[in-house]
This record gives structure tokens, C-alpha cells and sequence, in this order.
């Protein structure tokens, strides 16, 4: 009984896929997916005819130890270190640790050296180094007492895993008690007194958007203007419309519960673990569900500004690339989807259409390029794209505005600036075919050049102003990471929560 009472869970949050980093240079596709263990030993089916040596076991006789993570007293120091950064993940349920009888050191000292192990092998992909096998490395570590040191490296250096951690820690302490249930019919009115809103104002004082001596006792019942603020407070960090009403997105998000919150936090936790360990003194990073872009230095953002990204068809991919290339004036080729699905039809109402948008049809390159106006009706274009290839020209209409940054990766993904700006006024920016608009491209350009010796901001104007495509291979490229962080801690230290657009969250929870 007692040993079915602390049975944990067997599933671990991990990594299906392999990640070769060969260098920066070659972009990596970040999707992290469940991984099960399956038996007690380790995590494969076990053959009944001929089982092996598990890693666990080959891990006890080299170091010659009855356990890796217990002594006479219980948990060591170490094995309590790695229990934890293990549970934040998810990889197990919360026990408690400091009362485990003894028949239960083996099955715990085996799980907490299997996550070990998978934490070394994910290390060992990722670097693309010819490494140890994973029991090897510990065995040494073992065998040096500096299981420490190697479970600290195997920790990427981003101040959000510490953060993150101490988020998952308030959202346990929040799960301790049963989360208020509120009538989602419920449409209070200012001034209004209701029980509902008693039920809602306890929401808000527990996940700090309303201060405890902010409340009035003759007031906890009431729809006033503390509640209106506390519910935009509410709404801001949850990336709803800061209007302080109860529409059915915020009622949604409020009853959302911290269990449910602290395996959405596990979920983001892991995909930072999925980054580059040691973060280099200058990247770029954009957060596709915050439609945001930083350029960090030294940890800290020295530059933000709004993004667009891919809709829930067309989704930017999880990257880690670099920028390589700045264009000025950038033509544009678009995909044969869109070619088929929106230039086309559009010529079909409008033949004059694409000639406005200075398309033209292209074939050869260089100085043997041909080209040809498209200002008749009823062309057949489709046949026509058989020898040629659709092009708009540079100018302040083209789709790509005037900067396009290459980053290479194998979806035709880059990014780049946009003549309609007005879009970066929506909340929701999930909008293009899966490349990254700018809000401010020009100031990221600017930033590029202040690393090339041979370029200086009047050339850079001056390329603008000449109308003509002009490509800048950096001599200093920037590292990219485009990321998918459905919750972040921001600046002001704040939990920050944005809609998770593609289901990503969704899908590796398994929630229907």
C-alpha cells in the first residue's frame, strides 16, 4: 500500500528528436515531444529471454555504490538538487522526500539517474561532440564527487530557467488550495454586489493582480472600480485586451487552475533546456506567441520591437540560425501557393492588379535577364510560370519593404520589413505565410552595420535612397533563436502569459 501511495508518474517530458549542432551556421527545428518510460528499469520494454545490463545498473557496479542519490539518512544533497530540477520539468510528481522509507531508495535512486541520463544525452546532442555515452559521463562524475558540477552544466545559462523555476514553486504552493469556480453567464455591472465577484476578487489577490489591503471588507462582494484595474492588470499579463470586462477570454484564463498552469510552465521550462547551453554575448531572440523581438547583450534586451509572424496554416518554425545576409531593397519572389491562391485570383478580378504592384514575369539572371509586363487580360499565367518566374520589383510597395535578413534554414523562412504597418496595431499578429515581419527593420539594419567596419549609417541611407537591391554579406553575424515561449517572466520581473497560437502547449500536454 504504502509503496502504491508514493508511486510516481512514469512520464517524462522530453525529446523524440535528435539535434546535430554542428555550428550556428546550421539552423536547428525546436520541438520538443513527450518521451515515456515504460518499465523499472530503464525506460524500454525489457526482454523476457535476455535482458541487459540497463544503464542504472552499469552505473551502480563501475561506481561501485548501493545507491547514486541515498544514504543511511535518506536524499542526499545532491540527489535533492537533482530531484527537484527534475519534478520542475515534470519528469516526476512531487513525493515527499524527506520520508521515504527505505524499500522505496531503489525504485527513486533509479528514476533520478535515468533523468540524469537523458538530461546528459540531450547535452551530448545538442553540442554535436563526439562525448562519452551518458552513463560514462556520470560514472566519472560519480566516481570524482562531482555529480554537481556536471548536473550545474548541463543547465542552460538563461536567467528565464531560474525565473521559470521560481514560478513553478508559487503555482504549487497556489494548487495547495481548490481554485474558486465562477459562473461564466455571470455579466456583472459597475457598483454591482453579487458572491460571484467575492469569488473573483480571490482570483485576482492570489495570483497578485489585486493587492490583499487593497480590499475592503464591506466591499468583497462588490463590481467596483478596484476590480475593473485588477482585471486589466489580469488581462495584460495573460495577453488578453486590457478592458477590465469579463468576456469569455478572460473568464477562460481565470479558471484556468495552477496545476493546469504549472504543466504549462514545465512545458516552456523544457524548451529553453532545447537551447544552445552557454547563450553567446549578442543574439537575437523572437518569441513567436508574444510576437516579440529582443537583441540581447550580455543576458539583457537592448533593443524590442513588435513582430508578425506565421499564421496557424503557414507557422513559423522553431529555429536556431543566424543572420548572414542584409539586403537593401530586397525584389520579392513569392511561393507558388501564394502565386496560386491570392496573386492569381487577384489578376483574375483585376488584370491591371500586379502591374500596380510592379510585378513582373522574369526569366535569365544578370545582364541575360528577360522580362515581360503584365498588363494584358486573360493570360494564362500558370503556363507562363513554366519559363518564367514572378517577380516584384523593390519599391515602397513591395512585400518585403526595404530590409530582408537571411537567416538560413531549410523552410525559406527570413526576415524582413512590411509597407503596412498599421498591422502591427492588432494584438493578434499571426498573419504572414511564415516569415517574420518587423516592426522596426531599419533599426535592426542600423544594429547589424555598427559591426561591419566597412559600413557606416550614411550608407546605409544611401542605399535606401538608391532604389537599388544592394546585399551586405555580414562579416559578424548575429545568432538567432526564433523560440516558442507560451509564458515568460518580463523586465519588471512579471509573469507574462501569451495565447498558445499554434496548440504547441496544447498538443505535447495532450489536452483535447
Amino acid at each position: 500500500m504504502l509503496h502504491d501511495l508514493l508511486a510516481i508518474t512514469r512520464k517524462v517530458y522530453g525529446v523524440v528528436f535528435l539535434i546535430v549542432f554542428v555550428s550556428i551556421s546550421q539552423p536547428l527545428i525546436l520541438n520538443a515531444q513527450p518521451l515515456l518510460f515504460t518499465d523499472h528499469e530503464n525506460g524500454r520494454p525489457v526482454n523476457k529471454i535476455e535482458k541487459k545490463v540497463t544503464p542504472y545498473q552499469n552505473t551502480l557496479k563501475q561506481s561501485e555504490k548501493e545507491y547514486l542519490w541515498f544514504n543511511r539518512n535518506g536524499l542526499t544533497l545532491s540527489g535533492r538538487t537533482l530531484y527537484w530540477l527534475l519534478a520542475d520539468l515534470g519528469w516526476q510528481q512531487i513525493v515527499n522526500i524527506n520520508e521515504l522509507p527505505k524499500e522505496s531508495y531503489r525504485q527513486y535512486d533509479r528514476i533520478l539517474t535515468n533523468g540524469f541520463l537523458e538530461l546528459i544525452n540531450v547535452d551530448s546532442q545538442k553540442s554535436g561532440l563526439p562525448l562519452a555515452s551518458a552513463d560514462s559521463r556520470l560514472i566519472q562524475a560519480v566516481n570524482e564527487d562531482s555529480t554537481d558540477q556536471l548536473l550545474f552544466s548541463l543547465i542552460p545559462e538563461y536567467k528565464q530557467i531560474n525565473q521559470l523555476r521560481a514560478a513553478i514553486s508559487d503555482y504549487r504552493f497556489l494548487s495547495a488550495s481548490p481554485w474558486p469556480t465562477l459562473d461564466l453567464n455571470f455579466k456583472p455591472k459597475l457598483g454591482q454586489s453579487h458572491p460571484q465577484v467575492k469569488e473573483i476578487r480571490e482570483i485576482l489577490v492570489r495570483l497578485s493582480c489585486l493587492a490583499q489591503n487593497a480590499q475592503q471588507k464591506n466591499r468583497l462582494d462588490i463590481f467596483d472600480s478596484v476590480v475593473i484595474s485588477a482585471l486589466k492588470k489580469f488581462q495584460r499579463r495573460h495577453g488578453l485586451v486590457a478592458d477590465g470586462e469579463l468576456g469569455p477570454q478572460t473568464y477562460r484564463a481565470l479558471q484556468i487552475s495552477p496545476k493546469q498552469r504549472i504543466k504549462q510552465l514545465q512545458v516552456n521550462l523544457w524548451r529553453w533546456f532545447t537551447l544552445p547551453n552557454h547563450p553567446p554575448e549578442k543574439y537575437l531572440v523572437v518569441n513567436i506567441p508574444s510576437y516579440q523581438l529582443s537583441v540581447m547583450e550580455g543576458g539583457e534586451p537592448i533593443l524590442e520591437m513588435k513582430v508578425i509572424v506565421g499564421n496557424s496554416k503557414n507557422q513559423t518554425p522553431q529555429l536556431i540560425t543566424q543572420i548572414n545576409r542584409l539586403t537593401f531593397n530586397p525584389s520579392w519572389t513569392p511561393t507558388f501557393n501564394i502565386i496560386k491562391n491570392e496573386l492569381i485570383p487577384a489578376y483574375r478580378k483585376d488584370f491591371l492588379s500586379l502591374k500596380r504592384q510592379n510585378f513582373q514575369l522574369l526569366k535569365g539572371y544578370w545582364e541575360n535577364v528577360q522580362s515581360r509586363e503584365i498588363d494584358q487580360p486573360n493570360l494564362n499565367l500558370m503556363q507562363l510560370l513554366q519559363s518564367y518566374r514572378l517577380v516584384q520589383a523593390p519599391g515602397d510597395n513591395n512585400a518585403l519593404g526595404y530590409y530582408r535578413f537571411n537567416i538560413p534554414n531549410n523552410h525559406a523562412i527570413y526576415l524582413h520589413d512590411t509597407p503596412v504597418k498599421s498591422l502591427f496595431k492588432k494584438e493578434e499578429r499571426a498573419l504572414s505565410h511564415g516569415c517574420v515581419r518587423l516592426e522596426n527593420a531599419g533599426l535592426l539594419a542600423k544594429y547589424l552595420l555598427t559591426f561591419e567596419k566597412s559600413y557606416d549609417e550614411n550608407m546605409l541611407f544611401a542605399a535606401i535612397e538608391s532604389g537599388k537591391t544592394t546585399h551586405i554579406e555580414l562579416s559578424n553575424p548575429l545568432p538567432v533563436y526564433i523560440t516558442y515561449q507560451t509564458v515568460w517572466i518580463d523586465q519588471q520581473g512579471e509573469l507574462r502569459w501569451s495565447p498558445d497560437i499554434y496548440d504547441l502547449d496544447k498538443k505535447t500536454l495532450k489536452i483535447k
